[in-house]
This record gives C-alpha cells, structure tokens and sequence, in this order.
C-alpha cells in the first residue's frame, strides 16, 4: 500500500512544470522570489527554480547559465536581463539554442521596472545606478532580499502592474509564457 502512495505522490510531483529563471544579478532573483511568494498559490503547477548569474555582460551571463544548468531538466528556460545593455543578435542565438527565453527589464533595468510600476517616471536618460539610488534606499531591508520587495510591491500593487517586463516576468513564473 504505500509503494502505491509513493509512485502517486510521485507522478503528481512529475506532472509541475519545471521552470527555470536566472536572473542577471542577486536584485533580480530576490525580487523575482518576492514575486514568486505572493503568486506562489496561483502557480501551484509550475515549480520554478530562481537563480542569479553575478552580473557582466549578456553573453557572459548567457554563457554561464548555459554552462551551469545546461545539464539540468527544465520544460522552460528564461533569462531575465536588464535592457541598458541589450543582447546581441549571436547572444540571443546562442541563448535560444538552449532553450533559453530573454525578458528585458524594461525601461533600462529591474529598478526603472519598479518604479514605473509605482507610477513614477523614468526619463531615458537615468542611468541604471541612478536608478537604483532612487529605489533601494525606500525598499524595507537589503536590496537582495526577498523581504525588502514587501512593503512597496504587494500582490495588489504586482497585479495592477502596466509594467510589461515585470508582468512577463509573473506570466513566467505561472508558467504562461511558451
């Protein structure tokens, strides 16, 4: 009886969506965990894993996660990346001969993203660090951690959200992006 219990468990565990998000850097996979906790319940068929890569340039970090999860079974792979320094046309190649599916954060990074989901503008011009200087500081702890997302960025905020790349984002996450 319980082996019959065991092999059940089993194929409704196999039967989730294994789902891959690398993120480019340590704010990236905090704030897509933060995203993942308050949505976790609507996703109950997907089973992502979050990761990050340290930074550098698209094809470094395409390079990387290609070479560290390569190995691993997932029914979906995405990379999500900030838009100040676009992929190449060969990164996005090499990226989607692994599966891989690019999401922008847009306007420039996972920061202007933020804001413009709270309804602040973002002029073309910010840089990506004077972007960050304008939202960690009002964020309630680290930068890299799930929990500072919290107060600024509740589901009701997420879900009103007009921001395309962070609602590509949560689309992913629910397994909604092919």
């Amino acid at each position: 009886m319980a082996r019959k219990h065991t092999h059940q468990r089993r194929h409704r565990q196999a039967s989730k969506t294994a789902l891959l998000i690398v993120g480019e850097g340590p704010d990236d996979q905090a704030f897509i965990k933060h995203m993942h906790q308050l949505f976790r319940s609507d996703y109950s068929d997907v089973k992502p894993t979050i990761e990050k890569q340290s930074g550098g340039s698209p094809g470094n970090i395409i390079t990387n996660a290609t070479r560290k999860y390569g190995h691993l079974a997932f029914d979906q792979r995405f990379l999500v990346l900030d838009a100040d320094v676009p992929p190449t046309q060969q990164d996005r190649d090499k990226a989607s001969k692994y599966g891989y599916k690019i999401i922008l954060w847009s306007p420039t990074c996972l920061e202007g993203a933020l804001l413009e989901v709270l309804g602040e503008r973002v002029i073309g011009h910010e840089t990506a660090q004077q972007l960050k200087n304008r939202l960690h500081p009002r964020l309630a702890g680290n930068h890299t951690q799930p929990a500072a997302y919290a107060v600024l960025f509740p589901r009701a905020v997420l879900q009103a959200s007009e921001n395309i790349s962070v609602n590509t984002v949560r689309n992913a996450l629910a397994g909604q992006l092919i």
